[in-house]
């Protein structure tokens, strides 16, 4: 069977201690930036379950508990949004400055990618459109930055994208 190198393994033990305290930052980031994402007149949708107008936010609420503290942060650390038609979200992506450009999930930083150009991207545009994945559609990986720096980091990026 395989096996794990010894640098491999104890990576692995010294991210599993502090995991909780990661998750509950990062779900704790995901959280206020959806409810920031949500009140933007250049956001069409946002797609996160912690958000009361999410269709699952109840079921969720009940499967998901919270370990502790104040309970807002069991929604975990993925959401999606779509801009408004008409804004471009490859340029909002490029003027990140924090968050980082990657198809992967679970840093410890924030990440980001235009969904229907990726990992939507083979299915062509009629598939997408049924399945009511928009060209506009940005998935988020929150990472465990600070909540006012990525606030920041989406308000400046979006400012561009309206401003003349």
């Amino acid at each position: 069977g395989a096996t794990l190198s010894s640098d491999a393994a104890h990576r692995l033990a010294v991210g599993a201690e502090t995991l909780a305290l990661r998750m509950e930052r990062a779900c704790h980031n995901a959280n206020a930036l959806a409810h920031w994402v949500a009140a933007r007149p250049e956001v069409a949708k946002v797609n996160y379950a912690g958000l009361s107008s999410h269709a699952q936010h109840d079921r969720a609420s009940q499967l998901f508990r919270a370990q502790g503290g104040t309970g807002e942060s069991r929604y975990g650390a993925l959401l999606s949004f779509e801009l408004q038609a008409g804004l471009d979200c490859l340029e909002f992506l490029n003027r990140m400055q924090v968050v980082i450009l990657s198809t992967h999930l679970g840093d410890t930083r924030t990440l980001a990618l235009p969904a229907a150009h990726t990992i939507y991207y083979e299915m062509g545009p009629e598939k997408r459109a049924q399945m009511g994945i928009a060209d506009s559609l940005i998935r988020i990986s929150v990472g465990i930055e600070d909540t006012a720096d990525l606030i920041h980091d989406f308000e400046q990026a979006l400012q561009a994208l309206t401003t003349p």
